[in-house]
């Protein structure tokens, strides 16, 4: 299965830089909760941007050139292709985790979206350009400063 899991405030914020705008230690739980065991895609700079390897979990980068770190490289369109048919109807997940491009880009091959939606105002600009309109609503979880909302593909 193929899911995409992200943390945005209700303006579409996702980041400042390559940093996340705000430090929301229940966010990141829920973040490691969710992922552990489980393979993450993420773009070169997004991946970068960690401040270190993610315990725990498959790291697949997408990127022309290669980056120290990763476990595997996915270096274009078609390889890329091929791990999505890899997961698409596998009990094995797969999460889209970013950044920008690679959300905006892929989205649609999501079966279901994890979106945190922070509450307040933060500064940033890195603004996400993604809508679940092709998604039900499954769920919302509500935690102190943030709500975890769970879409299904249609």
């Amino acid at each position: 299965m193929i899911k995409l899991i992200v943390a945005m405030t209700g303006e579409r914020l996702i980041g400042n830089g390559n940093k996340l705008p705000w430090k929301i230690p229940a966010e990141f739980k829920h973040f490691k909760e969710t992922t552990m065991g489980h393979a993450l895609l993420f773009g070169k700079n997004t991946f970068l941007g960690l401040p270190k390897k993610l315990p725990g979990r498959k790291h697949y980068v997408l990127s022309s050139n290669v980056v120290e770190g990763a476990d595997e490289m996915i270096h274009n369109n078609e390889e890329l292709m091929e791990l999505f048919a890899k997961y698409k109807d596998s009990e094995e997940i797969l999460f889209i985790a970013g950044g920008k491009s690679v959300y905006e880009k892929y989205a649609e091959y999501a079966d279901e979206w994890i979106i945190s939606y922070i509450w307040g105002v933060y500064t940033g600009n890195v603004y996400l350009d993604i809508k679940p309109s092709n998604y039900s609503k499954e769920g919302v979880v509500t935690h102190d400063n943030f709500d975890v909302v769970t879409y299904r593909k249609l």
